[in-house]
């Protein structure tokens, strides 16, 4: 990628950060929350919860926006792949962060909020609110 090519797509890249950070830490602190009132044992600290989340974000993000494009050309293809390749790349880092969640959850966790912000960001880009 060329530096010039790289320096146009900062800004949409960093929009797109944000809003994925503000969709998916919540979700990511929720899922692992859900359930756990009622069922007793050890929990993770909140704080612990949306720092694990972030973490994953914040490795794979530009993973997806900027190494992944030079592996996979076809747009349907490189949108369903990466997806699922960041999905899995979440859920172990929110599990190995945000102990003591069980593995099931975590990949919950992941799969709710990258679907989310996904989601979410195709809504907005739709009803011009995002570039």
């Amino acid at each position: 990628m060329s530096l010039d090519l790289f320096l146009r797509i900062l800004p949409y890249w960093f929009q797109a950060f944000a809003f994925t950070l503000l969709v998916e830490v919540p979700l990511f602190v929720a899922v692992a929350r859900l359930g756990r009132e009622a069922g007793g044992g050890p929990r993770a600290p909140v704080w612990r919860l949306a720092l694990a989340g972030a973490a994953g974000t914040c490795l794979t993000h530009p993973l997806l926006w900027f190494a992944w494009p030079l592996v996979v050309h076809d747009y349907a293809l490189y949108i369903a792949s990466g997806e699922i390749l960041i999905a899995v790349i979440e859920s172990a880092t929110f599990f190995a962060l945000a102990r003591p969640i069980p593995l099931p959850r975590a990949i919950a966790a992941s799969f709710v909020a990258n679907g989310a912000s996904y989601g979410l960001g195709i809504l907005l880009r739709a009803w011009g609110v995002m570039g």
